[in-house]
């Protein structure tokens, strides 16, 4: 029971003088500080139980955030003075004062507690005791937390320990891996599957590798007589157990763990072990478990957010601290995010949580790039490595060799992960050669630092977190610049290597090559742009003009194709500027002339060098650019230049080329469109061939444009319902479009005006990001007319006619010229001329999105 009184309390040697707040030994003074005397003085006066650690901190130091360490030092000291038989450690529970106080009872507890020490730096008892088995059952924490999103880990864990004597859990730090140990013990152990019970080693405190087998020692409660190796008798102790041993974060000490590992599956053959760590022990036997983040939402609705572990565990957190916080339709996308940019790692989930209290979600959220800051404050019994962010990913970073910190914190510039290929070409330096960091990168993919995607090929990638902790120290090793750049030379080699397969690999193929690689070319534009040499940012723009401009980034890639065209001077090598002025011409919503223009520079350029092959290309966009601007002389010279220049010996694809200048020439000029129809099945022909799905759908799309050209409506809309569902799917979201605004226009002359109300406004979000508005706005005019609704459609027109004006560009296509004749005959019937002089002003006046949205309104 605890003391009341201030009286002097005696035991052994030692008096206690709680007035005087000393401690004599032998008589004379002890040497004690202040927290250590309220720490043997809490101990003394709650003799009669354990005291945890948890409650000894809040005891101890009221009000205070302490390291667990300062108690365990403080425990060390009062052992070194008193004895080490005074304060005995309960393993898993906490200390308890065990002397015998002189002129006090005690319980029988008091009488059989173990003396074993907390600090596994002493290395012997004061008194040697014979081994002895384990009496307990085991030594878990009497309760596991809930565990989020784990279910099927802990069921998957549970199992290989069952099968298998050695599983180790390996995993990023903050993941987990000790939580989910804890609950697969706990199972194993309800389940009364080891006779010896089951027993967790907590390894963080352990220092020294040396110390291995003691702190195992202490932790099943059986003292080492010294007669042999530390770890030769704790396996002559456990040779004829049966028991699962827990070794909980092995990563530090990882050779001793694997070498007292290996001595178990040797000798103790009913010895399991469940180990967590970083990195794998690299035993024979051993069944590796990988843990990886918690789920997350598939998509910002609660339904996907509620089913997701990684919100359950943040939404969980926040409750604890803010009980009427809950998930709405009104947080969700900020709940998410906040979960998704910290990659599910459940410590990072926790910490962020903390913060809603102060923050909101929303500031959470918002804050998340100054995340070292800003995610501190763990639970205090937690390991000092997991109290902030920043400690966890510092612990893992310590445990690297100099060589594997370096190619740590150069990946750290890559985004949204890598190939093996590129990390070599921007990882690598005068010191370490791309070999070596081949080598290294497979060690951090060990040590849990890297993450390795299953995809062929292989990708890797850093967390976000871990991402931002090697970029700030690439930055403190003063190599942030010349890595960007490697990484931009990276890239370089990437892009020319998909340019220069343009006839050899389908557009298909291409881009499932390159489109993971997008926001490394992002960050590697951005950084040529802003920091690199002019002709690395126009080699890079030129190399993947071609991924921008033919899918839903297309407005995108003209900003940064214009960028790169600002740095053009007298100066740049001709190859690249002839490439960066044929990718900027190949924009669908740049000025007509300006496009046609570029084309020319290009094909000067081009002839300039000798390279047939760029000229040949070039003459062939000419062909149908210079007929929509409405120079058929023009068109009719290139389209003979590029006949000339085709050489059949090149490969197959190449021929695409001829036979686009040969369609787009029937079409505007001639609008011979039985002509343009067969050039067309070539081309569908050549697609099949090639096995070419883009070009195959193009083709197929242009035939519909063909039927609607001819008045065969019924058969444009026949060939639009066939194509619809193939398109939707196409990556290329060019084609896409102009599939979309051709098919609804053959419905609007079909009289199918509720599909084709239907259709339009289906292509709307794509039109706004492509940039294309001017290409649908007549089929919207002559839609909206036809449904009743004629001031809507006159405002439409005249939006219809600025853009064509602002663009440089012309009605030239004979169905658009037709459209846009139709419904200004309309208008002018429906209208007087000064009414529709005044609505075509407003509509020229609007937004295209605008002008669009009143039109395509239900």
């Amino acid at each position: 029971m605890p003391l009341t009184t201030t009286n002097d309390i005696s035991f052994e040697r030692c008096v206690i003088r709680p007035s005087q707040r000393d401690v004599l030994i032998g008589g004379k003074p002890a040497k004690l500080g202040a927290r250590a005397f309220d720490l043997l003085l809490t101990l003394v006066e709650h003799r009669e139980r354990v005291v945890s650690k948890n409650e000894l901190l809040d005891l101890v130091w009221p009000g205070m955030i302490v390291e667990e360490n300062n108690l365990q030092v403080h425990i060390s000291a009062l052992r070194k003075l008193l004895g080490p038989q005074v304060i005995a450690t309960i393993p898993g529970r906490g200390y308890r004062f065990t002397a015998v106080l002189e002129g006090v009872a005690t319980n029988a507890e008091s009488a059989t507690a173990s003396a074993t020490t907390e600090d596994v730096a002493i290395s012997a008892p004061a008194a040697p005791a014979a081994s002895a088995a384990p009496t307990e059952k085991g030594n878990l924490p009497s309760t596991v937390p809930t565990l989020f999103g784990r279910d099927g880990d802990i069921a998957a864990v549970t199992k290989l320990v069952t099968i298998h004597r050695l599983v180790t859990i390996v995993g990023a730090g903050g993941l987990g891996k000790t939580r989910l140990a804890q609950a697969a013990a706990h199972t194993l152990r309800d389940a009364h599957t080891y006779g010896d019970g089951v027993w967790l080693v907590e390894l963080a405190p352990v220092s020294d590798p040396a110390l291995l087998p003691a702190a195992i020692a202490q932790a099943l409660g059986f003292t080492l007589p010294g007669k042999k190796s530390a770890q030769d008798e704790v396996i002559d102790t456990l040779h004829n157990r049966a028991l699962l041993l827990v070794l909980d974060n092995c990563e530090h000490v990882v050779e001793a763990a694997s070498a007292f590992a290996q001595a178990v599956m040797d000798h103790a053959p009913g010895v399991h072990l469940l180990a967590t760590s970083q990195e794998l022990l690299k035993v024979n036997g051993e069944h590796l478990y990988r843990l990886a983040p918690l789920a997350l939402p598939t998509a910002n609705e609660l339904a996907a957010a509620q089913a997701s572990g990684a919100v359950a565990l943040f939404v969980e957190r926040v409750n604890a601290l803010q009980p009427s916080f809950t998930l709405t339709e009104h947080n969700v996308a900020d709940v998410t995010d906040v979960c998704r940019q910290l990659d599910g790692l459940p410590l990072a989930i926790e910490l962020a949580a903390a913060r809603v209290p102060l923050l909101g979600v929303a500031g959470v959220r918002e804050r998340l790039n100054e995340r070292f800051r800003m995610l501190t404050g763990g639970a205090r019994a937690a390991p000092r490595r997991h109290h902030t962010l920043r400690d966890m990913l510092a612990w893992s970073h310590s445990l690297l060799t100099a060589d594997e910190r370096a190619v740590f914190r150069r990946a750290g510039v890559f985004v949204g992960g890598f190939t093996l290929p590129a990390a070599q070409h921007a990882l690598a330096d005068a010191q370490l050669d791309e070999w070596a960091v081949l080598d290294h990168l497979g060690a951090l993919v060990d040590k849990s630092l890297l993450v390795a995607d299953p995809t062929e090929p292989p990708r890797y990638r850093l967390l976000e977190s871990a991402r931002a902790y090697a970029l700030e120290k690439l930055r403190e090793a003063g190599e942030h610049e010349p890595t960007r750049e490697r990484h931009a030379r990276a890239m370089l080699v990437l892009f020319e290597a998909a340019d220069a397969q343009m006839w050899t690999l389908t557009r298909d193929e291409r881009f499932e090559r390159c489109l993971p690689d997008i926001d490394n070319l992002r960050a590697a534009l951005d950084w040529a742009q802003d920091l690199g040499d002019a002709e690395l940012h126009i080699a890079l723009a030129g190399a993947s003009g071609w991924m921008w401009s033919d899918s839903e980034l297309v407005v995108e890639g003209k900003l940064r194709s214009e960028l790169a065209m600002t740095r053009i001077d007298a100066a740049a090598a001709p190859a690249l500027e002839a490439r960066m002025q044929m990718r900027w011409s190949r924009y669908p919503h740049a000025n007509g002339a300006v496009r046609f223009k570029a084309i020319l520079r290009a094909a000067e350029l081009y002839l300039r060098m000798g390279d047939l092959r760029g000229l040949y290309v070039a003459a062939a966009f000419a062909v149908g650019t210079a007929a929509q601007n409405g120079d058929m002389a023009a068109s009719e010279h290139w389209a003979r230049e590029t006949e000339r220049l085709y050489d059949p010996a090149w490969p197959s694809a190449s021929r695409w080329q001829l036979l686009m200048a040969r369609s787009e020439l029937a079409y505007y000029k001639h609008h011979h469109y039985e002509e343009f129809e067969a050039v067309l099945d070539e081309i569908l022909c050549l697609a099949t061939t090639l096995g070419d799905q883009h070009l195959m759908r193009t083709a197929l799309g242009n035939l519909m444009v063909a039927a609607s050209a001819r008045g065969d409506f019924a058969l444009a809309v026949a060939r639009g319902r066939a194509l619809g569902t193939l398109l939707r799917r196409d990556r290329f979201e060019t084609i896409t479009v102009h599939f979309f605004v051709n098919f609804g226009a053959a419905l609007t002359e079909f009289g199918e005006l509720d599909e084709a109300w239907s259709v339009l406004r289906e292509a709307a979000p794509m039109l706004t990001r492509q940039g294309m508005w001017w290409m649908s706005l007549d089929a919207i005019a002559l839609l909206t007319f036809k449904r009743g609704r004629i001031r809507d459609s006159a405002l439409a027109l005249g939006r219809s006619d600025a853009l064509f004006v602002k663009l440089n560009r012309q009605r030239d296509d004979p169905v658009a010229q037709r459209m846009h004749y139709e419904v200004l005959c309309r208008l002018q019937q429906a209208l007087s001329a000064a009414e529709l002089e005044r609505l075509l002003a407003q509509g020229a006046a609007l937004s295209d999105e605008e002008a669009a949205r009143g039109a395509l309104a239900g």
